[in-house]
């Protein structure tokens, strides 16, 4: 017999949901204070609650499953915080946990006390699996459970009539449930509670364990909403992760119709985890949907959570991850650098958001453009002209970027590791800008030549090979007078063949950059120069050029 074998899928005809588009957002339920928490190696403090309680405010959440009461004094004193110390919005609606028990029922409700609306949540188990051979009841005594679980709630709520008391009912592990005896219990429980005109049951649906691919969990939800007799029902999804499935499954149970979602952040929770509410609203809101939800200061946010939860995400977690704006492979790169620079004329192009690898704009949730090339031995030269141009705004010419990326590499091979910052710096200017032997430029003044004032006299102090000296040439520019000048040194003969002018920055104080190429014996050789005079960033450029053909010729 085999140990595993496929799960069989569910009948159903007509199947309408894979048609469908999800166009308006859920209702979503943030179980990070309850399911999130209990699955946490160390639970979360009581000012600990209270910190991600406001978080999750803070983001938009309007349902907040605060806690499981009767399981434990810390949620029990959080949720008499919540309520004595007025922290509740007016907007938003508190939901607590309880098992089909009678007297944890009670003790949940006497945490209630007070507040003016509430949402109790209880679940009983009705698959086979967990019904047989975990509890021992049959399906008759499992709704018997449950008639005795909403008496109770029902008996407590007219002793604090000052509360409006709403329902929540999860069949637990649903998706490994005859869907006919979920579909019984579930319209059973609304029947029981008698909502109502105008008030509903939410109906939780949850995938307690992931055992279906994410098409069964969708057809289960069609099917079920097709059959459910009452009309006085939210239908609640809650996918676990434990076949890393979950977002998907929850994006196709929405599309069959589902219309909350119950969640944790980072998908927080038992073994694989919850369905991720970040992966998972960010997917709707890069599908134009309206969530409510504001994920714009991201990177905060990780950084509250992993310090609440001493769990941080993985560095390629969807959209929050260190790397997952990042760009390692030189052609990524190159692709990135080329329409980030024109990333208006892409948008007003396609009528929105398109830049290759990059799905989303980072800046939608508070990521930065300078994180996402990053460099080592397999990036390319669009990468690396990427980063030089945020760092220094020198826009480099696809010759100069071919010769810096072999550098660069180079480098990188050499330390066996991303190299940083810095060190690609260090790296562009010794190879472009900062070789100061054998030629070291003190002094250049050009001025027009007294007796021919169309040309230029050049008068150069350098040291060559520590040796001052003091050359004097006369050109029609100050350029090619340097260039005659230098060519009094006793170096091989060369060629300036290509000279090109930029400006960093803007504005009066900004200052030019010069690039040059110089031949010698078919071999080409380049340097960068900076200066706020035009001038000198030319006759420095043609310095450092002069130095690499002299080291590397």
């Amino acid at each position: 017999m085999p140990k595993y074998k496929a799960i069989e899928p569910i009948k159903i005809e007509n199947r309408q949901w894979p048609d469908s588009q999800i166009n308006s957002s859920p209702r979503w339920c943030a179980v990070d204070l309850r399911d999130g928490n209990q699955a946490l190696p160390n639970p979360l403090t009581l000012d600990q609650k209270k910190e991600y309680y406001q978080l999750l405010l803070d983001i938009g959440f309007k349902e907040i499953e605060v806690g499981f009461p009767s399981a434990s004094k810390d949620d029990f004193d959080f949720c008499r915080w919540l309520i004595d110390e007025n922290r509740i919005p007016d907007d938003v609606m508190i939901s607590v946990l309880a098992p089909s028990r009678p007297d944890l029922i009670t003790k949940t409700m006497e945490a209630l006390k007070g507040y003016p609306k509430a949402l109790v949540h209880i679940y009983v188990a009705t698959s086979d699996l967990h019904r047989e051979h975990v509890l021992g009841k049959t399906r008759e005594e499992t709704i018997k459970i449950v008639h005795a679980s909403i008496a109770t709630i029902k008996e407590c709520a007219a002793n604090q009539p000052e509360t409006r008391f709403y329902l929540e009912f999860s069949p637990e592990e649903f998706t490994d449930t005859d869907l006919d005896f979920a579909i019984e219990v579930c319209d059973d429980v609304v029947e029981q509670w008698d909502p109502q005109e105008g008030e509903t049951v939410i109906l939780n649906l949850p995938a307690t364990v992931e055992r279906r691919p994410p098409t069964h969990y969708a057809d289960m939800i069609e099917v079920f909403m097709k059959k459910l007799k009452t009309k006085q029902a939210v239908i609640s999804l809650h996918a676990h992760n434990d076949m890393g499935c979950a977002v998907a499954s929850t994006e196709m149970a929405l599309q069959a119709g589902a219309h909350r979602v119950e969640g944790t952040l980072f998908g927080h929770g038992e073994r694989s985890g919850n369905v991720d509410m970040v992966t998972l609203i960010l997917n709707l809101q890069y599908m134009g949907v309206d969530t409510g939800i504001d994920f714009s200061n991201l990177v905060e946010i990780n950084e509250t959570i992993s310090r609440l939860t001493q769990m941080r995400p993985h560095p390629r977690h969807p959209y929050v991850g260190d790397l997952v704006f990042s760009a390692f492979s030189g052609s990524h790169q190159d692709a990135i650098h080329k329409c980030l620079v024109r990333k208006d004329e892409m948008m007003e192009h396609f009528g929105q958001w398109k830049i290759p690898y990059l799905h989303v704009d980072p800046a939608d949730v508070g990521r930065n453009f300078e994180k996402f090339i990053r460099i080592n031995s397999q990036s390319g030269k669009g990468g690396i002209a990427h980063m030089i141009e945020l760092e220094h705004q020198i826009k480099l010419p696809r010759e100069f970027q071919v010769t810096l990326a072999k550098a660069v590499q180079a480098y990188a091979e050499d330390v066996s590791r991303e190299i940083t910052s810095d060190e690609l710096t260090n790296v562009f200017r010794e190879n472009f800008m900062e070789a100061k032997s054998p030629i070291e430029l003190v002094k250049y003044w050009p001025y027009p030549d007294e007796k021919k004032p169309s040309d230029i006299h050049g008068k150069v102090e350098l040291l060559y090979n520590g040796e001052a000296r003091t050359l004097e040439a006369d050109e029609d520019g100050p350029i090619a007078a340097f260039v005659a000048a230098c060519r009094q040194l006793d170096i091989p003969s060369f060629e300036l063949v290509k000279y090109e002018e930029d400006s960093l920055g803007h504005g009066a104080k900004s200052e030019a950059v010069t690039f040059v190429t110089i031949k010698c014996s078919e071999k080409v050789f380049y340097g960068i120069g900076t200066h706020s005079n035009i001038d000198q960033a030319a006759v420095k450029a043609v310095v450092a050029a002069l130095n690499n053909m002299l080291n590397n010729g």
